[in-house]
C-alpha cells in the first residue's frame, strides 16, 4: 500500500472550502517568449495547486481575455463579482504586481512587489514605498534592492522539452539580443557576426521546439541580456557566453543556478571554463524545483499574515471590471499599446498593429 503524499489535515484543508485572503495577480497576457510574464502566470497557477485563492487580472488591458492565459494552467480570471465577494466578506485582497508598473494603479491595501528585473530597467519605478511587500526574484536581484523581504525564484524552463537528447554534433554558434537591440538600440558585437539570431515576437520566430533543437547543435550561445533562454541552452548541454554591456553588467540567476556551463565574456579560459562545467548545469537548474516549493511556502505565511493585519477598507478600483465599455476598451488598448512600445521599441510595435489590420481586412475577403 503506497504512503500518501501529504497528511490528510493537509488534504482536508486543500480540499474544502476556506476563507483565504485571494491573491490577485496583476500581469500581461500570456506570452511564451517572455519569461517574466511566464512567471507571473505560472505562480498564480503555483498558489492555487498550493491550495491557497489565486486570480489573474491582465493589466495593460486586453481585448480578448479567452486568449489571454495558458490553457493548461490553472489561472482563473479575476470578474467583478468575485471583486465584490472578496470585499464584502473582509477578505484583504493580495495584489501583486511586477516592477515594470508604476504605482499602485488599482488602489490596492496590501501590494507585494515582485522584481522580476532590476528595477527601473525595463520601465517602472526604481524604489518602492516602505509599505509594499518586495520580494525578488533572485538573490542577485534581492542584493540589488533595498528592503527586499525575500526571493522567489521561479524555474520557467521546461527541462522535458529543453533536453540534450538525442545528442548531436556539436558546430556554429547562436545568439539572442532582443531588448538590447529593439529597446536600447545596442550594436552587435563582432563575436556573433557569423551566429544565427533567435528572436522573439516576430511572424518568423523561431518555435521553443525549434530553440531546443537548435541548442542541441550549436557549440556556443551567445547572450546579451538576462533571459530565461541561458537556462534553456544549458538544459540542452550548449555551453553559454554572456556578453557584458551597458545593458548586462551581473547574471540575475547566478545565486540560484552557478556559473557552470556559463562564461562571463568571450576569453579564451572563460570559454574553456564554461565547456568543462557544462554537464552540472542541468543538475543545478533541477535543484531550483523542491527549493522553489519551500520558498513559496515562506512567501504564503508571511503574505496571508499581512492581510490578515491590514483592513480593506476601499474596493479596488479596476476600470475594465467595473466600467467593461468602450472608452474603458480605447483606453485599455492605448495603455496595451504603450507597453509592448516600451518593451519591444516602437518600430516593432507599429509593425505589429500593421499586421494585426491586414489580418483582420482580409477576413472580409
Amino acid at each position: 500500500m503506497s504512503t500518501p503524499c501529504f497528511a490528510p489535515e493537509e488534504v482536508a484543508d486543500r480540499l474544502l472550502p476556506r476563507q483565504r485572503h485571494p491573491y490577485y495577480i496583476v500581469a500581461p497576457n500570456y506570452i511564451q517568449a517572455s519569461a517574466g510574464i511566464k512567471a507571473l502566470h505560472m505562480l498564480c497557477h503555483a498558489l492555487n495547486h498550493a491550495g491557497q485563492t489565486a486570480y489573474l487580472v491582465i493589466h495593460p488591458f486586453y481585448p480578448r481575455p479567452e486568449q489571454a492565459t495558458h490553457p493548461y494552467l490553472l489561472t482563473p480570471l479575476l470578474d467583478a463579482t468575485r471583486l465584490q465577494r472578496h470585499f464584502d466578506d473582509g477578505m484583504c485582497p493580495i495584489t501583486l504586481y511586477p516592477e515594470t508598473v508604476h504605482g499602485n494603479p488599482f488602489g490596492a491595501p496590501l501590494v507585494v512587489r515582485y522584481l522580476l528585473n532590476f528595477p527601473g530597467l525595463l520601465g517602472g519605478d526604481a524604489t518602492f514605498p516602505p509599505e509594499e511587500i518586495c520580494i525578488a526574484y533572485s538573490e542577485r536581484i534581492a542584493q540589488a534592492s533595498p528592503n527586499v523581504a525575500s526571493t522567489l525564484f521561479l524555474p520557467t524552463s521546461d527541462p522535458a522539452l529543453f533536453t540534450p537528447e538525442p545528442p548531436q554534433p556539436r558546430t556554429g554558434s547562436c545568439f539572442y539580443a532582443a531588448k538590447y537591440q529593439e529597446v536600447h538600440g545596442g550594436e552587435l558585437f563582432e563575436a556573433t557576426r557569423d551566429s544565427v539570431e533567435i528572436t522573439r515576437l516576430r511572424h518568423d520566430s523561431q518555435t521553443p521546439e525549434q530553440i531546443a533543437e537548435l541548442f542541441r547543435r550549436c557549440e556556443l550561445f551567445y547572450c546579451y541580456e538576462n533571459s530565461a533562454l541561458i537556462i534553456e541552452a544549458l538544459l540542452c548541454g550548449c555551453p553559454v557566453v554572456m556578453l557584458p554591456n551597458p545593458y548586462l553588467e551581473r547574471s540575475i540567476g547566478e545565486g540560484e543556478i552557478g556559473w557552470d556551463g556559463i562564461a562571463w565574456g568571450t576569453e579564451a579560459a572563460e570559454i574553456a571554463r564554461a565547456k568543462a562545467t557544462i554537464g552540472r548545469a542541468r543538475a543545478n537548474y533541477l535543484a531550483c524545483f523542491p527549493r522553489f516549493e519551500e520558498q513559496l511556502r515562506q512567501f504564503i505565511v508571511l503574505t496571508q499574515q499581512c492581510a490578515a493585519a491590514r483592513p480593506y477598507a476601499h474596493l479596488l478600483d479596476i476600470p475594465h471590471l467595473h466600467q467593461p465599455g468602450r472608452l474603458s476598451r480605447i483606453a485599455g488598448s492605448w495603455e496595451l499599446t504603450r507597453s509592448m512600445a516600451a518593451v519591444r521599441g516602437i518600430v516593432p510595435t507599429i509593425r505589429a498593429g500593421l499586421m494585426r489590420i491586414a489580418r483582420g481586412w482580409l477576413k472580409h475577403f
